[in-house]
């Protein structure tokens, strides 16, 4: 009975690794400019996170559809920590404005 109980947790633990997948994002490094969807190869309704890799300079996100209406702004601290942005459809436009460099994750 040991060694069933034994071989139960054994391959149970196994379980619980195989079904890790791995992230395959790739980060995505930007400067200051004006982007959409396809510009940075981006998916469509897809929760992105940002954050600033500078270390003194501030950037400011500015999410824009086809009207255009504003959808969200962020303003980055140098080396801020990660803020999410809403799912992005294709027609949205992002705006990068400052010195720095922010990368999508």
């Amino acid at each position: 009975m040991k060694k069933f109980i034994f071989t139960f947790l054994f391959f149970l633990c196994l379980s619980f690794n195989i079904n890790i997948v791995p992230s395959l994002a790739q980060p995505r490094v930007i400067k200051e400019g004006v982007y959409t969807l396809a510009d940075l190869n981006l998916s469509q309704n897809t929760k992105y996170t940002v954050e600033n890799n500078s270390f003194n300079e501030r950037i400011y996100i500015l999410v824009f559809d086809s009207k255009p209406n504003f959808i969200q702004a962020i303003r980055l601290r140098p080396q801020s920590k990660t803020y999410n942005l809403k799912p992005l459809q294709p027609d949205y436009t992002i705006v990068v404005i400052g010195e720095g460099e922010i990368t999508i994750y």
